[in-house]
């Protein structure tokens, strides 16, 4: 049943992924806010949809997204009592391989470093110990793994669809299958949201809408440098005698410095897909059926690092959108509308600190402050200085 839209609300939200969805149950759950999402096709149905929902929480140097994983992680592992929703869980260790003296045994260790001093598990394996722990992987040419050994993977869609529900328990709004079509504003304010069933007031606008919030955004004059990349994802049935012999299955995992990492997956199930491919992407008209030559390349590559994957059946196959930045770092911001923020460009990250970046978008929103990080590092306007903002994007991020 069509939902009917409020002549006006407090805030509106644009965008019904993690982010969106995040968003709108912080605001409902932490502030006395009238809230109205806003989500053109169904919940979860753009590139959260797609996700691989891996958590984890190696990050390289970076500590704040360390701790913004780890405190989203912490969310998710509570989120029915939290939510009174339930949420598809599997605990499944992340590990990072790396080559003595080079970027991916550089990448491996500041992570270890930056975990444990940080108080997060985090194990560093040898050679040895790793052949050990993970008998299935070809380990050719590496000397060391940095085991984040509290990670998991989860079902990106529940979550959102989880966040959404419990918001509209507490009184938000939520209005799929309605595109906002503008933002209208004056004297330099955010005044109302326009859509295809009319317009809503309101003082306070989230866009999150993912690979769409540049072009949003870009019709009240305020510039989002995001590029979008198309991520190819394979779903394999493990054959039974890799699941009699290795129960607790592949961990998250990937050659160093290769574009693509694989994890083990729901009922039987195996996920490899690509990250951060190269070229663009249209959100609106992307190919949604993986390349056969990225395919064959995947199975090869896959076989090769964990042979006993060989006989492997293909389960599924689709493909999603990652909206980039220049530096992969995101945006989360208030921009030069007043009342107007912006979440975006999270780079194939926005599931793994979804619980953190909502709540962080709650407090902006209400406070203008936020205790979970320093959110300055997320500004718009560090590409005013540069147009790469915080530098080239580390590879193995």
């Amino acid at each position: 049943m069509e939902v009917e839209l409020p002549d006006r609300v407090d805030t509106v939200i644009i965008g019904g992924g993690i982010v969106g969805a995040s968003s709108c149950y912080f605001l409902a759950d932490r502030t006395d806010r009238s809230v109205l999402l806003l989500e053109k096709d169904a919940i979860a149905s753009g590139s959260t949809g797609d996700s691989s929902a891996i958590i984890r929480h190696h990050y390289g140097p970076t500590e704040i997204y360390a701790r913004m994983a780890e405190w989203s992680h912490e969310f998710y592992r509570q989120f029915e009592e939290r939510t009174g929703e339930a949420l598809a869980y599997e605990p499944n260790p992340l590990v990072r391989l790396g080559v003595d003296g080079e970027a991916s045994g550089e990448y491996a260790d500041s992570g270890y470093e930056t975990l444990s001093s940080l108080g997060i598990p985090v194990d560093r394996l040898d050679r040895e110990a790793l052949e050990s722990a993970f008998p299935m992987l070809s380990l050719s040419g590496v000397d060391f793994g940095v085991e984040d050994g509290t990670a998991a993977y989860s079902d990106a869609a529940d979550a959102a669809a989880g966040f959404v529900r419990a918001a509209q328990d507490m009184g938000a709004t939520v209005a799929t299958g309605t595109p906002a079509t503008a933002i209208e504003t004056d004297g330099g304010a955010v005044t109302a949201v326009r859509t295809d069933r009319g317009s809503v007031e309101t003082d306070e606008l989230v866009v999150a809408a993912g690979p769409w919030t540049d072009r949003l955004m870009s019709t009240v004059g305020v510039d989002i440098p995001l590029e979008r990349s198309r991520e190819q994802v394979l779903l394999l049935e493990a054959p039974e005698a890799f699941r009699e012999a290795y129960p607790d299955g592949l961990p998250t995992t990937g050659p160093p410095d290769a574009d693509w990492y694989v994890r083990d997956d729901f009922s039987g199930g195996v996920l490899i897909a690509t990250h951060h491919s190269a070229g663009g992407a249209d959100p609106d008209s992307y190919s949604d059926s993986p390349d056969e030559a990225v395919k064959l390349r995947l199975i090869d590559e896959l076989t090769e690092f964990c042979p006993e994957l060989r006989d492997a059946g293909l389960r599924g196959e689709y493909c999603g959108i990652y909206s980039n930045t220049p530096d992969y770092d995101f945006i989360i911001d208030s921009v030069d509308i007043d009342g107007c923020y912006v979440a975006c460009g999270f780079s194939g990250h926005g599931f793994k600190h979804g619980p953190a970046i909502g709540r962080i978008l709650g407090d902006l929103v209400a406070e203008g402050a936020t205790d979970i990080v320093d959110p300055t590092y997320f500004s718009l306007d560090r590409f005013e200085a540069d147009p790469q903002g915080h530098g080239a994007p580390e590879k193995s991020a």
